[in-house]
């Protein structure tokens, strides 16, 4: 046959065909509606459930050689008898039904094949035994169809896949990408054939999850016998993640009988092949051993009994730092369906690390309500924890605790935290030794030593338990009871603990973790369910470049209240005593009162250690001397705003100052300026008043003592007299904590002139001779100087009614008058010093005094404008 030929009969064929499929696009665009309405009729008559239909179509060029009646959004709510529900029970983007385009000539329909593709099937048994895949209803009569069933293959493509049993309390999802079943379905009895490649997303049983997010593979032949209604597994290949299993099993009626098991599988095969994070690190880490698993499920298909077996043999783990041998572990699983409750156990593990055997056992049971029994007893490495099982939000775990105990503890409730848990035995003894942790971006490396922790039910005893916070180091020892009802919320955790440090620095105590920008919400910071007491013996302790050392106190607790009873310490070289309380009225706002006492202050390391307490108007290096101080403070410290609120300070302060030196303090030097420029310049002369300034600058002063106090925001100094070298100085003021100032002071004239010697030797102030009183304001880095002749005027309004009060005492003391009157105290006359006369006839003669000089005119005209300026300064300079 020659290719001209050849061509030619092509050409005809192709003819032929196109022709043969024009006239049936023809033919269907004519009776498409009468196809469309004959399938619904018909399909109507199989299905128990109304179906919803987003768009029809019938057409053969997509399906050719097949035609086909296409379904566009198929939608099936999940109805369980007569209980309809808005749940999907399936849902297709498209559904294709395809038969033999020749049917159409005949009138008849045979559906060979359906397609269903991107779809969602969710199959479901209420506790009541209903169910909501009974799609297919019994054909109500025998008459003969021109539009039936003659299914020989059926295609699921892109199919998610849920089966719910309410009834068992089983779940199973997954989803599949291709599953074809081929098989005569229409026949009684035949060879069902199933592919597919899909993911296992669930297969859980009551709280356990048997398997998680797993593909798998499946290639299976089944016996369908649909007149002894028996389906029987003849072959099957199954792989879970390239792992093979062998299944076997048959469905009879109501009763099933399967079994999977997988014998002597590789632990690092399992491990490469299985997504779980600690399967991942085996094969990381060098994980050798054999793994066992069985399942088998049978009994009613109603409620089937799952009963699974599996162990690890000759196991072992290694990775640099540990290694851990020996590793045989056997366990079981049941539903309880066959036995009386549902349990996991862990019957043995056994392994060798660090050199010595760990044993231990586990049983899980009432997977609502978790109840976990079991013993542990041997050593364990952290590091293996941590690698394994971690890594629990930290950087680095490592030590090592060895562990001899039996716990039956349950968790209530859902949530699966220690809030939640029941303990009904739990004894344990811990020892703890080398330990070293670190958290995620946190710096800091926290390490324990050694210590021993011995558990019994809700009692803890802590003994010699060494820790190290970076720099910090800690000593514990105490108890801890009520410790399950404190994290279940029904009791107070009674606390009795002593902790002891050589050094402590409050840096290491507070996290350098970067947290993200968040709003912030006002919490509670002290607790209000712990009681009981600390005791704390602290050698020294660092915080923001102040050292504490030789501290000692007892903590005590109370409802958001912290209360340090007899607190001891050394600041500075100084001893200090007292108590501190604090007490968190509202969350994050801390009220602090404190009471202080201290005998022996030296002025100068503390004003320095405390940054001269931020003002630079007298500093460590102006200032000297030993203080005795009683010191009283409240005030409240706001965390969430991160302030303190300074008006609403409290404080007393009692201070007496011996050896007391000031030296070249600057503002003293304004008081020598006013002097050299006002009117005093004219009865001191530029000398004196330069003596003055230097004694100023040089200030000492033997003994010096007042009550300061601190009140909405103002500092207030009441009246007082500080003797010093220079002279005798009252002083009284207010100082606000924005630097605001009003002092007063004054002083006597003839203390300016500095003639505290004669040629008879010292002189003693009579308190006689006039005073100076001046007033400074405005800040304390720009102040101004003024006479004050409101105090002055003060001063002599008290002495007037001194000097009434002393008349009083005289009348009743020497006149007996007013003498039952209480009021009036005993005069007492001021004491007075006796002179003594010494005289010396020695051989030298007396030196003649010299006449004074007769002024010159001119001198006369001086001391004449002096007189007039003095007249006109007379209201300040004013003789008493």
């Amino acid at each position: 046959m020659n290719k001209k030929r050849l061509f030619n009969i092509v050409k005809w064929i192709s003819i032929v065909v196109v022709s043969i499929m024009l006239i049936m696009s023809g033919l269907i665009l004519v009776f498409k509606e009468n196809i469309k309405a004959y399938a619904v009729e018909e399909g109507n008559k199989y299905l128990n459930k109304r179906l919803h239909i987003g768009y029809m179509d019938v057409g053969i060029w997509n399906t050719f050689p097949s035609m086909s009646i296409s379904f566009d959004d198929v939608l099936v709510f999940s109805r369980f008898d007569t209980l309809q529900t808005l749940d999907t029970a399936i849902y297709a983007e498209k559904m294709i039904l395809k038969f033999n385009p020749f049917d159409f000539f005949k009138g008849e329909y045979n559906v060979k094949q359906i397609d269903v593709k991107k779809a969602k099937i969710n199959l479901t048994i209420l506790e009541d035994g209903r169910v909501n895949y009974d799609f297919l209803k019994p054909k109500e009569d025998e008459s003969a169809s021109s539009f039936h069933f003659d299914l020989e293959r059926i295609n699921l493509i892109n199919a998610d896949f849920s089966y719910k049993n309410e009834l068992t309390d089983q779940f199973y999802a997954g989803f599949f990408n291709d599953l074809a079943l081929n098989g005569s379905f229409t026949e009684k009895q035949f060879i069902l054939d199933a592919e597919t490649t899909f993911d296992i997303q669930s297969i859980q049983n009551k709280a356990l999850t048997l398997i998680e997010n797993q593909s798998a593979k499946c290639k299976v032949k089944i016996q369908m016998d649909q007149i002894n209604n028996v389906f029987e597994i003849v072959s099957a290949d199954l792989a879970v993640n390239n792992l093979p299993f062998a299944i076997r099993g048959k469905v009879s009626g109501d009763s099933l009988d399967f079994y999977i098991g997988a014998k002597n599988l590789s632990l690092l095969d399992v491990a490469k092949n299985f997504s779980l994070n600690e399967l991942e690190l085996v094969q990381k880490i060098k994980g050798t051993g054999l793994v066992n698993f069985e399942l088998t499920i049978d009994g009613k298909t109603s409620k089937p009994a799952f009963e699974a077996t599996f162990g690890v043999v000759d196991g072992s783990l290694s990775d640099k730092g540990f290694s851990v041998s020996d590793i045989n572990l056997e366990g079981k699983y049941s539903n309880g369906v066959k036995g009386r409750k549902e349990e996991l156990s862990i019957s043995k593990l056994q392994f060798l690390t660090l050199n010595e055997v760990f044993d231990g056992r586990l049983s899980v049971s009432d997977f609502h309500e978790p109840r976990l029994v079991g013993h542990a007893n041997g050593k364990i490495d952290l590091l293996v924890l941590h690698r394994l099982f971690g890594p629990f939000d930290m950087d680095e775990l490592l030590g090592e605790i060895e562990i001899n105990g039996k716990f039956d503890v349950r968790f209530l409730g859902e949530e699966r935290s220690l809030q939640n848990l029941a303990i009904n035995t739990f004894q344990s003894q811990l020892n703890l030794q080398n330990i070293q942790v670190k958290f995620k971006n946190d710096n800091r490396i926290i390490q324990v030593q050694n210590g021993n922790i011995n558990i019994k039910n809700q009692y803890a005893k802590i003994e010699d338990l060494s820790l190290q916070l970076n720099n910090s180091q800690l000593e514990i020892n105490g108890e801890l009871n009520r410790i399950a009802d404190y994290f279940n919320k029904k009791n107070n955790l009674d606390v009795n603990v002593a902790i002891k440090s050589e050094a402590i620095y409050v840096a290491d105590l507070s996290s350098t973790e970067k947290q993200e920008e968040q709003e912030k919400v006002r919490d509670w910071l002290l607790p209000n369910d712990i009681a009981g007491s600390v005791t704390v013996d602290l050698g020294k302790v660092d915080y923001s470049n102040h050292t504490y050392s030789d501290i000692s106190g007892r903590l005590t607790f109370g409802e958001h209240r912290l209360i340090f009873n007899n607190l001891n310490g050394v600041v500075s070289g100084a001893k200090v005593s007292g108590g501190l309380v604090i007490f968190e009225e509202k969350p994050m706002v801390l009220d602090v009162e404190t009471t202080l006492t201290s005998n022996n202050i030296d002025l100068k390391p503390i004003m320095k250690e405390w940054n001269n307490f931020e003002q630079n108007v007298i500093t460590e290096k102006n200032i000297s001397g030993r203080a005795k101080v009683f010191l009283y403070f409240k005030g409240p410290f706001d965390l969430f705003e991160e302030g303190l609120d300074m008006n609403k300070i409290e404080v007393l302060a009692r201070i007496g100052i011996q050896d007391g030196e000031l030296k070249n303090v600057e503002s003293f030097k304004g008081i020598t300026k006013s002097l050299k420029e006002s009117a005093a310049k004219l009865v001191l002369n530029k000398r004196r008043i330069n003596s003055f300034e230097e004694r100023l600058l040089n200030l000492k002063f033997d003994d010096f003592q007042n009550e300061f106090t601190v009140k909405e925001g103002v500092l207030t100094i009441p009246n007082m007299t500080i003797k010093s070298n220079a002279l005798d100085l009252t002083l009284e003021g207010t100082h606000s904590f924005d630097n605001a100032i009003n002092y007063g002071f004054n002083f006597r004239y003839r203390e300016l002139k500095g003639n505290k010697q004669s040629e008879f030797g010292g002189v003693i102030d009579d308190e006689t001779g006039f005073r100076i009183f001046l007033r400074m304001t405005g800040s304390i880095d720009n102040p101004n100087f003024a006479w004050d002749r409101e105090a002055k005027r003060a001063l002599k309004q008290e002495e007037r009614e001194q000097a009434r009060e002393d008349f009083k005492s005289v009348l009743k003391q020497g006149f007996n008058i007013n003498k039952e009157d209480t009021t009036i105290s005993d005069y007492t006359s001021p004491q007075k010093t006796e002179d003594e006369i010494i005289m010396d006839f020695g051989n030298e003669s007396p030196k003649q005094e010299e006449p004074e000089k007769e002024k010159t005119g001119l001198g006369r005209k001086i001391d004449k404008w002096k007189e007039e300026k003095k007249e006109q300064e007379q209201p300040v300079f004013e003789w008493e």
